[in-house]
């Protein structure tokens, strides 16, 4: 981890060090978003129920690939804050077994959390100046996140208890692509590997995630 966090700061200063004949501009460099948060697969009667979101911030350095500024590298760093609710449900006595709730069971919680340390890839294309601050853009990558706390609260009539060790991927990677024009900006990720570890009862592992929500750029 540790190795990978100083390789791509030394290469984002090594990019930085070439950019004295380009346009000195950059943009797009701190990030916001709200995702609605998912997870599927082709897990039989697996459900969600109310909202499960993803709050991220970050900050990534934009290094311009042509002397307009027009296509561009990104690499970052960023915090990542989610929740997921669904009919799994995590044992109290085993927190590695799952059983799949019943639409007769569904719990007043059943609430999966986790946070996590995000370094976004992104090539990145807009059609922006350096006057020009409303703009086109398509921006492109992968998604590295390392889980750093992940939590489980189930709430029942009959049972109530929450859970600190849970079995999700430590290591998280997925695709990103977010478009959109000026402040308004459509956001979507897909994970390339299964969300629960290999710790887990061998059926969550068909489980991945998804997002889709929205994303604000801050220059």
């Amino acid at each position: 981890m540790r190795l990978i966090i100083i390789c791509i700061f030394l290469l984002s200063n090594s990019f930085g060090y070439s950019q004295e004949n380009f346009q000195k501009y950059k943009e797009d460099q701190i990030y916001l978003s709200l995702y609605y948060n998912s997870l599927g697969g082709k897990l039989d009667n697996f459900k969600e129920n109310k909202f499960s979101s993803s709050f991220n911030i970050g900050f990534i350095r934009d290094i311009p690939l042509t002397k307009s500024g027009k296509f561009a590298f990104g690499v970052g760093v960023g915090l990542g804050l989610n929740s997921l609710n669904n009919n799994l449900k995590l044992s109290s006595l085993n927190n590695n077994t799952y059983n799949l709730l019943s639409n007769r069971d569904i719990p007043k919680k059943n609430t999966f959390k986790y946070s996590e340390i995000q370094i976004p890839l992104e090539i990145r294309w807009r059609n922006s100046t350096a006057l020009k601050y409303k703009f086109w853009r398509i921006y492109a990558g992968l998604k590295y996140s390392r889980v750093l706390k992940a939590s489980y609260r189930f709430e029942s009539p009959q049972e109530n208890y929450n859970l600190n060790s849970v079995p999700i991927n430590a290591d998280q990677l997925g695709f990103t692509l977010n478009i959109g024009y000026n402040t308004w900006n459509i956001g979507l990720y897909k994970s390339l590997r299964p969300f629960f570890s290999k710790k887990a009862d061998p059926l969550p592992l068909l489980l991945e995630q998804f997002k889709l929500g929205l994303v604000f750029y801050i220059l």
